[in-house]
């Protein structure tokens, strides 16, 4: 297990240090160059990977077409990936890493220079990076959705949305992403949104409503059901997380005076108080936990913001959050490196060993 650590640790640290210096050089060249490397960083430990996640053996059969029973209803888009991969003559696990290598490089060349730092440190920590070892399409929609909401954010809505479109084909769970950037324009006060949560709060216990929704997910794909049943009450590692997961939201709320006076501030707080209450729901129904992954682009995108709105505390919100995201990031290894038998990120086995 300790092997697991370290590798993970020099990935984050090294990553890290070359997000900053892309963020902070004021050189053209040495930015390209550090982009490059913090992708490196990323996407060779996952390319090199062997078995690790739980739907590794999966995507090999849907390489070659041949559907798992719990994944006929696999997105077309995610298909076609598979299907090119095929034509062109990549081997299965090469498709495995383009999934990989097609994420971190939308994390790592299209997201803005000022953004840069924070998200790759909030991606590796948050467990994002570990996740997408597991979750592969999610997180690849995720990098799909975060590059979209930049240019939905800088006024460039078509291909904002356009992009949405393409993350939803990759996962269905991202069409959640359309009626909360709908709804996220209507302007209104924090007292609204403070009632909202509240009302979140009270739909997620009420039993009766919950088992409508899971009929719903379980007319999409009959396995959801069971995932509703199988965490109905939190844990460790997954109620924590979530905690954690709303603490950037919650700062950005607390400083929401200042970030309306940032550009489409009102925006920008709509889609935390949107994001709080899926993490909310996700409580309660176990499957909107995906949602959660999905929508984690909105705090990795929201962050920087809140640092510029606050400049005053924008250094103790950093620490703050590093310290939060830090103690997860390590449990989340430890707990997988033990159990096996649920993600099974852990511990790492590469190409050359694992065969």
């Amino acid at each position: 297990m300790i092997e697991t650590y370290f590798l993970y640790t020099t990935i984050l640290i090294l990553a890290a240090s070359s997000a900053y210096a892309a963020q902070h050089s004021k050189d053209a060249i040495q930015m390209i160059f550090a982009r490059i490397f913090c992708f490196l960083c990323l996407f060779i430990p996952a390319a090199l990977r062997y078995g690790i996640g739980r739907d590794y053996f999966s995507y090999y059969r849907i390489y070659e077409n041949n559907f798992p029973a719990h994944m006929q209803r696999l997105e077309p888009g995610f298909v076609f990936i598979g299907n090119l991969s095929h034509w062109i003559g990549l081997s299965p696990h090469m498709f495995i890493a383009a999934i990989s290598g097609i994420t971190y490089a939308l994390v790592c060349f299209c997201m803005p220079k000022k953004h840069f730092f924070v998200i790759i440190m909030f991606f590796i920590l948050s467990f994002a990076y570990l996740d997408s070892y597991n979750i592969a399409r999610q997180s690849l929609a995720m990098s799909v959705l975060l590059c979209g909401l930049f240019l939905f954010y800088g006024n460039r809505k078509i291909t904002g949305f356009f992009l949405f479109v393409i993350a939803s084909l990759i996962h269905y769970a991202c069409l959640v992403t359309v009626p909360i950037l709908i709804i996220s324009q209507i302007k209104v006060n924090m007292y609204f949104r403070i009632c909202l949560i509240i009302a979140f709060v009270l739909i997620g216990i009420n039993e009766s409503f919950l088992l409508w929704l899971v009929d719903i997910a379980a007319s999409i794909n009959p396995r959801n059901r069971a995932l509703f049943y199988a965490i109905k009450t939190t844990q460790l590692n997954f109620g924590i997380t979530y905690i954690i997961f709303s603490l950037p939201v919650i700062l950005m709320l607390l400083n929401a005076k200042k970030i309306l006076q940032q550009p489409n501030g009102n925006f920008i707080l709509n889609l935390n108080t949107a994001f709080l209450s899926v993490i909310i729901m996700a409580y309660f129904v176990a499957i909107i936990g995906r949602f959660v992954n999905l929508l984690f682009f909105i705090p990795l995108f929201s962050m920087q913001i809140l640092y510029n709105a606050n400049k005053k505390y924008a250094k103790l919100y950093h620490i703050f959050l590093v310290f939060c995201f830090s103690a997860i990031f390590f449990r989340y290894i430890e707990y997988h490196s033990i159990d096996t038998t649920g993600f099974g990120i852990s511990p790492y086995d590469s190409i050359f060993g694992g065969k």
